[in-house]
């Protein structure tokens, strides 16, 4: 199936959302990534591959001296979001043929957090609902591709929204959003817009395998 366009749009107030707040680490392409070294079990996993810090760390919290510290609905919203990643994980590792890293880029945003990264004051971020991440040694093209098989196929939960994250100004990100209803099953691109030379997002049908490009 080819990637369709269904329309195109720019948010001016979102053409640099994310990138503040990613690592120096996670700004090399994850196919390029060394896998992590072992690290002894986080003494906050909320399942066993995830831990809570995972989604609350934040390069912007820690450089502004910011706390961003979830209360118990967003520490709810945060565990369904590691559930949906531990699925993700045991379904790119039966279909690679070997346990493939999950690196969180961002997870949890206070409101002030949120705010001085630039994100929209009702992102899903804001409430523990989303996560940006990378699979170390696939593509962003390639993971968006799996994950939208995967969901296509019923072999994981519909998100509200998928977006493969390959901004101009550095990192690349595959956003995964739940909801606290229906689901809308949005997939997106947030990229350069020809038209503009600017970030903006791209609503799309569906995504193209990168191995057929």
């Amino acid at each position: 199936m080819t990637e369709e366009v269904k329309q195109e749009w720019v948010d001016e107030n979102i053409v640099n959302v994310y990138v503040d707040d990613i690592s120096e680490e996670a700004k090399v392409p994850p196919e390029a990534q060394e896998p992590p070294k072992p690290l002894p079990k986080p003494v906050d996993l909320i399942t066993p591959n995830f831990a809570l810090s995972e989604f609350t760390k934040s390069d912007t919290a820690n450089r502004l001296g910011l706390k961003n510290i979830p209360n118990n609905q967003e520490r709810a919203n945060i565990k369904r979001v590691a559930e949906w990643l531990e699925k993700l994980r045991e379904l790119l590792a039966e279909k690679h043929g070997h346990v493939i890293p999950i690196r969180i880029t961002s997870g949890f945003r206070s409101a002030e957090v949120n705010k001085r990264v630039g994100g929209r004051p009702n992102s899903a971020h804001r409430y523990g609902l989303a996560a940006d991440i990378q699979a170390v040694g696939l593509s962003i093209k390639q993971l968006t591709y799996d994950i939208y098989k995967f969901v296509e196929a019923g072999k994981l939960p519909r998100p509200d929204q998928l977006i493969r994250e390959m901004p101009k100004g550095g990192g690349q990100w595959v956003h995964v959003g739940l909801s606290h209803g229906q689901p809308r099953g949005q997939y997106m691109v947030y990229e350069v817009i020809a038209a503009t030379g600017r970030n903006g997002y791209k609503t799309v049908g569906a995504f193209r395998n990168p191995e057929l490009a």
